[in-house]
């Protein structure tokens, strides 16, 4: 068994033993991805549960397919995994009695108990997953930018960046295409049939082996006016002021503090009530939405995507904290970028790419 799963399954060994259970049995499949280093037990993407189960003990990992899904499963996903399969056919497909057969104890399973905080600290083998998923994803919607015509249809530009992203197998779960008025008008604007004339902002989550990014862009055609560029320069200091605060012994209720501070001090105080400003992230888009009253505290090799907007204008990126500063994994610096300088130190930002 490899390293980055024998360390998870004692995290989950642990568990049982605070929780004094016998079994934990993951369905859902941001926990299988986690567990299993990014394996698929889906079929349907807009899902939260998937078609094959772990049954996890302290001696022994099972995994439950019925017999449509068990030779995929088996082959592709979990072919070199020591888990013994139960296999049932798919018209008979409770696992019930099975379970009950070799676990006589308690078994519960991750819909009833939130094991999302075994999911930090990431390990090495997932930051470099990460960090490879945020660079190929920020280069593809780069070049999608740098394509897009007055013109397009918001609806031409999401296919053109599916296509893009999961021609590299990643998966965008999250699309936002909005052009032009609509980027005032709505916080989170689904692509539509409309052209393009002078603005369009550009969102994505996207997830590969169950890590996700997420990530936010703009293209302008033609001189930007005063109103916009003061509202970008804006929202980027306060993003910076986020990603600044984001260190290892903070909580993250005191982050968002900060950067509710920065929105006043910017000019733009009533701004954060609009729109949440993000928070975690990683095998979810966002475990929660960050709030003051959030007590959780940051340790090292957390994910994070914070996305203060003004109206009219967003900064977003992923970033992973570690002993110093926090590392950006989503940037671009083929991307026209804005430096924010706090307490002599420089921060990148995307800037609105001018055409």
């Amino acid at each position: 068994m490899n390293k980055e799963i024998e360390i998870k399954w004692n995290r989950i060994r642990n568990l049982i033993e605070f929780e004094k259970i016998d079994a934990l049995l993951i369905s859902k499949i941001s926990n299988f991805a986690w567990f299993t280093g990014g394996k698929v037990n889906y079929v349907g993407i807009h899902t939260e549960t998937g078609v094959c189960k772990l049954l996890i003990t302290k001696e022994k990992i099972y995994y439950l397919a019925n017999n449509i899904e068990y030779p995929r499963i088996s082959e592709e996903e979990l072919k070199n995994f020591n888990f013994e399969p139960i296999i049932k056919n798919w018209y008979e497909e409770n696992f019930d009695e099975e379970i009950k057969k070799i676990i006589p104890g308690k078994v519960v399973a991750d819909t009833n108990l939130n094991i999302e905080d075994l999911h930090f600290p990431l390990l090495p083998e997932e930051i470099e997953r990460f960090k490879k998923l945020g660079k190929e994803t920020a280069i593809s919607i780069r070049e999608l930018a740098e394509e897009i015509k007055v013109g397009n249809r918001e609806i031409e530009v999401a296919g053109r960046l599916c296509e893009k992203l999961w021609g590299k197998n990643i998966i965008p779960i999250t699309i936002l295409i909005a052009s032009d008025e609509r980027i005032k008008k709505f916080r989170h604007p689904i692509p539509k049939d409309k052209k393009i004339k002078k603005y369009v902002m550009l969102v994505v989550c996207a997830r590969r082996e169950g890590l996700i990014v997420s990530l936010t862009r703009f293209v302008h055609f033609g001189k930007i006016n005063n109103e916009l560029r003061k509202k970008h320069i804006a929202v980027c200091r306060i993003d910076a002021h986020f990603i600044n605060s984001t260190r290892v012994g903070e909580t993250i209720g005191n982050v968002f503090c900060k950067g509710i501070e920065m929105y006043e001090k910017t000019g733009y105080k009533e701004e954060w009530k609009k729109h949440h400003q993000g928070g975690l992230t990683g095998y979810l888009t966002r475990y929660f939405r960050a709030t003051e009253k959030s007590s959780k505290i940051i340790i090292e090799n957390m994910a994070f995507a914070w996305n203060p907007s003004i109206t009219g204008t967003k900064s977003e990126d992923t970033i992973i904290t570690n002993k110093e500063k926090p590392i950006i994994i989503t940037e671009d610096k083929n991307w026209p970028m804005l430096k924010i300088n706090i307490n002599d130190m420089e921060i990148l930002r995307p800037d609105i790419m001018i055409k």
